[in-house]
């Protein structure tokens, strides 16, 4: 008989994109957030999100409910949607970025996160991350979300190019990066 290793378990969600397909995924995630009886922050150590997933992980480690992320997909989504023009859907998204999460900081989050986006400039991931557990060898120099708002590196994650914009962001070092879809990576 094997010896049984009790090693702490470390639970990992990740988020998909997909535009409206979001909706099919808080169907899915509000079915698991009755089945664990609580706030899928409190239930994951890490919630990744690409895309629409990006607007879902960012606001579940808000410690939003399902139900919250339903309603702000259902007051903004088909306006983010709805114009042909990639710089009317992008202002659309920015407006739903702002208003979702305002001013909200990396800092503010509950649980890991990360915010998946893509270097424009040399085709390779470029992810957001709250906590100095997620550096990576690089613990020293770590900035949450390397200084950029939650709204910002959402909407780079949903810059689906040539749909949207892309999305040109500052970090806290000054360092100028051309982000876009995190489903591009």
């Amino acid at each position: 008989m094997s010896d049984v290793i009790n090693e702490p378990v470390f639970r990992v969600l990740t988020l998909d994109g997909g535009g409206a397909k979001g909706f099919y995924t808080l169907g899915v995630l509000k079915e698991i957030e009755a089945l664990v009886g609580g706030r899928l922050h409190e239930k994951f150590d890490l919630i990744f999100g690409t895309s629409t997933g990006s607007i879902i992980a960012a606001s579940l480690c808000l410690g939003r409910s399902v139900d919250e992320i339903e309603a702000l997909y259902r007051e903004h989504v088909i306006k983010v949607m709805k114009p042909w023009l990639p710089w009317a859907k992008s202002a659309a998204l920015r407006r739903l970025a702002t208003d979702v999460f305002s001013d909200t900081r990396f800092e503010d989050m509950r649980t890991r996160v990360g915010i998946v986006t893509v270097n424009w400039r040399d085709e390779r991931p470029f992810i957001f991350k709250a906590d100095v557990n997620q550096a990576y060898g690089r613990k020293g120099t770590f900035v949450p979300g390397f200084g950029i708002s939650v709204a910002d590196a959402v909407q780079a994650s949903c810059s689906a190019y040539p749909f949207f914009s892309r999305m040109l962001v500052t970090t806290r070092d000054g360092e100028r990066i051309l982000l876009g879809d995190g489903g591009y990576v």
